[in-house]
């Protein structure tokens, strides 16, 4: 019985990671998420309910449907809307920039922590006795002090 599942699962998974042709509404889908809503914003032109995202996922499907390739759609919303449009900003160019100063900011706040938590080297002891003073009295004085702290 125990064989019988481990073998059913292992067919189950075979076959959903089967590579299949992907379908034009699904290739009209994925694009419609990378764009961004000019009149939302904060939406891809799939998610969004306004008039403009639906014309906009109406001329990806046509442009899908007229054999036109990912890029080729991705580039004509590029030059009518500019990088703008994308929800994920590209990682080259200026742009990218948005992916770089996160990753900066965790990396010198990471080192500032560092700094923080790690144990300093002790500090080298001063002498107490400035260097003027003559070692007699340097004798002198630490005698003075056995005396006093024996009287107490």
């Amino acid at each position: 019985m125990l064989i019988v599942a481990v073998v059913a699962v292992l067919a189950a998974v075979g076959w959903s990671a089967r590579p299949r042709p992907i379908t034009p509404a699904e290739r009209a889908d994925a694009i419609a998420t990378e764009l961004r809503c000019p009149v939302c914003q904060g939406l891809s032109i799939r998610d969004s309910p306004s008039e403009t995202a639906r014309e906009m996922r109406d001329l990806v499907a046509q442009r899908v449907a007229e054999g036109r390739g990912d890029d080729e759609i991705r580039a004509e919303f590029r030059r009518s809307y500019g990088e703008w449009v994308f929800l994920t900003p590209p990682l080259l160019g200026l742009t990218g920039l948005v992916w770089l100063v996160p990753l900066v900011a965790l990396a010198v706040g990471g080192m500032f922590a560092l700094g923080l938590v790690r144990p300093h080297s002790p500090v080298p002891a001063t002498p107490l006795v400035p260097p003027s003073v003559p070692p007699s009295e340097v004798v002198a004085l630490r005698e003075r002090v056995r005396r006093e702290e024996a009287f107490e």
